[in-house]
């Protein structure tokens, strides 16, 4: 008989957390050398089960998909199994499409992850050869040192990460801001898809909330789920199966009555603000029926209207909380709030009649929201509303407002601070961000427009892809290759030359518009291609790092493998160049801008994990990340389950925070929260996106798929996932597909007068007519392409949701394109 692979009992053990959404579901990994495997009798394996025994289709067992042979550097190769975690109350052992393939990312030499950075590359004019760290260091700081004395520290730009989990943690993050913050200065960043250094919720910050305000319990005890622009079954999918739909079908009702001992309780209702009929809203009604389920298909662009008016209806029904608006949050912001976003100087009918026409609702519709989130549960007890909204309200009309509108509702109705309840964004990315203070100020520059005016001189790209995913990405592309050929052309010319003559020449191609470009990343992604020094660094796995998840529990994520070849942590590599910058300035008898480079000297991970504890006091008054008392050892300890944050210091130990606000305060000076009043209840469409309306036919929505994570940096090479997404693809309504003679499985051109992409035609109800849904970031075509820079000025976000494009049949799929591979080939390695 053939017994599936097992690890040995002596297999080493590791607790970790996926990499990918800001879930965190909790994960063991098992490795141990390639020549051995355990059995199937319980004391013959790591995982003490009788595998003798048909296992259960939720229980403890591994499929292909978790299990990968690497090859560390001293070349002994190991198996590794990775499977969810059943002790971690995330997932409680559950895991996601993504998190199941966990082992299918890792690097091994005879796999599809071959293709990951193994070194430094640099750009001699005649392609990406291989490169010494210490060559490629010395030539990429020479050159930033270069332009920070002849143009200042903004001409030095930089696109990098600002978050946890795979691509990030708090280790990474601390040493990219000391470099660029502290050391270089600038103002002239952004945060991997935004063209600026900036919060995605402004809006919440100004009210003193925080951005991650629940635990997830609160899913499982709240009496309704409000979730605006998001679609967690396929983005933060555990959360969803795990917390929300056990309330929906009443399986949480016993745990609601143990909490909630002197309410009514019963299972929970939910409310989908979407205008498509997502996995989300089918899954949901699977699980609740129609009478808990009430899926809001608003029109694009017309949250805030929305949003204020049920806060309308609200008022106008008094179901405000007016104890907690009194007690808990600046009065006369209320007041402000209740003239200028409600309206409540026009008449109610004329109110509500208007938000109606905007939102394509009727008013049953959303006075049937306002009384399923705020009206009074027999006996009078306040009904308990935990209101989420994630990438559909951030990424939506106007920013600001738009997070606004859900964060005073959320006030109006007082659901913060308590059980069940909470305003929160669902997330994407995990969290960890920490870093010195931002030198510049809001709104932040805007780096794109910088890129494309010639005010960067040099712009390094680490751990994200804004050739597919910012905005105007064609035009974004364009200023890389024209701009980076100047200096390409320099890097040949003096290819043999010393070092000082070769960034002399660098110099003067930047004085004829050149720029010059640092590429950091796992692979050779469509950005980095462009980079003439491209930097090789290390993933999940291969290094330790911390992270919070959406309801902000850190974490260790421990190193258990080797990084390929010579490619190293994100924070080492910052080290180095904070070290060389150093030498560089105190040559050149510069102490003060050596100063700025000084304390790069860490050791290990753990190392820059303390130096940037130092930036929380653990005494109350800390932002939701706050980490004091921390150390590696503690959360080896925790395990997958970790600790909480902010983490206050209790008699010298570390406490952490199940859920923020719950002692009333608010991080404003008063303490207390702030309503932000807009300026009217609905601010319209910009110029440039009413010309675009008019212009084009289609509405072109966007955003991720359940299999693909961002732009599928990994899961482009594991034939699992890219074998079902090998194209983009566009859903559309099948009465607009037929009236342009397009079938299922067509090619078509999504165009308008920002550019154009094809994708594979999906005809589907889930859009409404003259909508449409494609994926925003897949390397075969991404809607960045069809975005055009339009921000809200009060934050630098752009609208990535508004798009107008109109649509054309191409033909049927080629087979070329039904190939699996999606690797770049123009690299030595």
């Amino acid at each position: 008989m053939k017994h599936a692979l097992l690890p040995p009992r002596d297999a080493q053990r590791f607790h970790t957390v996926c990499q990918f959404c800001i879930v965190g579901c909790g994960y063991q990994v098992y490795k141990w050398p390639e020549a051995r495997t355990g059995g199937p009798a319980p004391e013959e394996n790591a995982l003490g089960l009788d595998f003798r025994k048909p296992q259960p289709t939720f229980g403890t067992w591994i499929a292909p998909n978790n299990h990968r042979v690497v090859t560390d550097r001293d070349g002994s190769r190991h198996h590794v199994v990775i499977i969810p975690d059943s002790a971690c109350r995330v997932n409680d052992g559950m895991a996601s499409v993504r998190g199941a393939g966990l082992a299918q990312t890792l690097y091994a030499p005879d796999q599809s992850t071959r293709v990951r950075l193994k070194g430094p590359l640099m750009n001699s004019g005649a392609g990406l050869m291989p490169a010494k760290w210490d060559e490629a260091v010395d030539l990429g700081a020479r050159v930033i040192k270069a332009v920070i004395d002849r143009w200042g520290p903004d001409a030095v730009g930089m696109k990098f990460f600002d978050h946890g989990g795979g691509g990030g943690g708090f280790e990474n993050n601390w040493a990219v801001g000391r470099f660029f913050f502290s050391g270089v200065g600038t103002r002239t960043a952004s945060i991997h898809n935004r063209p600026a250094y900036n919060s995605e919720v402004h809006a919440s910050a100004d009210a003193g909330l925080a951005a991650l305000t629940n635990a997830y319990l609160d899913a499982q005890l709240a009496d309704t789920l409000l979730i605006v622009g998001a679609n967690p079954y396929e983005t933060q999918t555990n959360y969803f199966l795990g917390h929300m739909v056990p309330n929906l079908q009443g399986g949480t009702v016993e745990l609601k009555k143990r909490t909630f001992a002197s309410e009514p309780v019963e299972a929970g209702r939910i409310i989908i603000v979407d205008p498509r009929k997502t996995m989300t809203v089918s899954t949901a009604l699977a699980a609740g029926g129609p009478q808990r389920v009430l899926h809001l298909a608003i029109e694009p662009g017309s949250d805030i209207a929305l949003l204020n008016a049920i806060s309308r209806a609200v008022v106008h029904r008094r179901w405000h909380d007016v104890g907690f608006i009194r007690e808990r949050t600046e009065s006369q912001t209320y007041e402000a709030y209740l003239r200028s976003s409600l309206g409540v100087d026009q008449p109610y009918s004329t109110f509500m009649q208007e938000a109606a026409r905007l939102t394509g609702l009727k008013v049953e519709q959303i006075e049937q929201a306002a009384a399923w989130i705020a009206q009074p549960k027999p006996g009078g007890a306040r009904r308990r509303t935990l209101l989420h909204y994630e990438k559909g309200l951030i990424w939506g009309l106007k920013n600001y407002e738009n997070i606004a509108s859900i964060v005073d509702l959320g006030l109006l109705t007082g659901n913060v601070g308590k059980p069940g309840t909470g305003v929160s964004r669902l997330g994407g990315h995990q969290e960890g961000y920490v870093r010195p203070p931002y030198p510049g100020g809001r709104p932040a520059l805007n780096v794109d427009e910088a890129i494309r005016r010639g005010e960067v001189k040099c712009l390094w790209i680490g751990g994200c892809n804004p050739v597919l995913t910012t905005s105007r990405a064609k035009a974004f592309e364009a200023a890389l290759k024209e701009r980076g050929a100047l200096v390409r052309e320099a890097l040949q010319a003096t290819a043999k030359s010393s070092i000082g003559e070769r960034v002399t020449s660098i110099v003067e191609a930047l004085k004829q518009g050149g720029m010059f470009i640092l590429g950091q990343d796992i692979y050779l992604t469509e950005s980095a291609q462009h980079a003439h020094v491209v930097l090789a660094a290390a993933q999940w796995g291969e290094v330790n790092l911390t992270s919070i998840n959406g309801e902000r529990r850190l974490r260790l994520y421990p190193k258990f493998m080797d990084p390929p070849g010579e490619a190293m942590a994100d924070w080492a590599i910052m080290a180095r160049f904070g070290q060389r910058m150093r030498a560089l300035y105190q040559a050149d008898k510069n102490p003060l801008m050596a100063n700025r480079f000084m304390d790069f000297d860490w050791r290990n991970d753990e190392d820059v994990f303390i130096h940037a504890r130092y930036s929380f006091k653990g005494d109350g008054s800390d932002g939701m990340e706050g980490y004091a008392g921390v150390t590696y050892d503690l959360l080896k300890k925790l395990g997958t389950n970790g600790i909480q944050t902010p983490v206050r210091m209790i008699a010298g130990s570390p406490v952490g925070t199940v859920r923020m606000h719950e002692d009333g305060r608010f991080f404003t000076p008063s303490g207390k929260a702030r309503f932000i009043a807009a300026p009217q209840p609905w601010p319209g469409y910009a110029a440039a996106v009413v010309a675009q309306r008019k212009k084009h036919r289609f509405w072109i929505n966007n955003g991720r798929s359940n299999h693909i994570w961002q732009t599928a940096y990994h899961h482009r090479h594991i034939p699992f996932y890219n074998d079902r997404f090998p194209v983009p693809y566009l859903e559309m309504h099948p009465d607009d597909a037929r009236g342009l003679g397009v079938a299922s499985g067509d090619i078509v051109e999504v165009f308008n007068d920002v550019g154009a992409v094809r994708a594979m035609a999906y005809l589907t109800d889930a859009v409404k007519r003259g909508h449409t849904f494609m994926l925003f970031g897949q390397p075969r075509g991404a809607a960045g392409d069809l975005i055009a820079d339009h921000v809200d000025p009060a934050t630098t976000i752009p609208y990535y949701k508004g798009v107008w494009a109109d649509v054309r049949r191409i033909g049927p799929m080629p087979d070329a394109l039904r190939s699996t591979s999606l690797a770049p080939t123009n690299v030595a390695s």
